[in-house]
């Protein structure tokens, strides 16, 4: 099976220590190396408040992984981060071109205000 491209969205327990969250994101990102996988680049996002309530709570740090994988190991990912009581939300986002989604992520970054706002005109909400 061939390898796509994929971004990946994590939100984890705010109770997490800096350290226990950056285990829990190795032992990710050795499964997918395991699998034959590859973790491209990752953005940690930081602590931030969720937009709604999500297993009783209000605020999740957030990690950001752009990898390749193929189907198979999507599967098993998707899986093991539905069961792990530490991951309170994630998104799996097939994706055409890893630079170019880490370069919007970074603009939306460095300006959420100006961005949501040129959004809101594109779409037309």
């Amino acid at each position: 099976m061939s390898l796509q491209n994929y971004e990946v969205v994590m939100m984890t327990d705010i109770a997490l220590t800096d350290e226990e969250n950056q285990k829990l994101l190795e032992k990710y990102k050795e499964i997918i190396a395991k699998q034959n996988g590859k973790v491209v680049d990752e953005c940690p996002w930081g602590r931030r408040k969720l937009a709604y309530e999500v297993k009783k709570k209000t605020h999740a740090i957030y990690h950001i992984l752009y990898m390749e994988a193929n189907g198979e190991i999507i599967e098993t990912f998707s899986k093991l981060l539905g069961y792990d009581e530490n991951v309170l939300k994630y998104f799996i986002i097939g994706i055409d071109d890893i630079q170019k989604a880490k370069d919007e992520f970074e603009a939306l970054k460095a300006n959420p205000t100006k961005n949501s706002e040129l959004l809101t005109e594109t779409v037309g909400a």
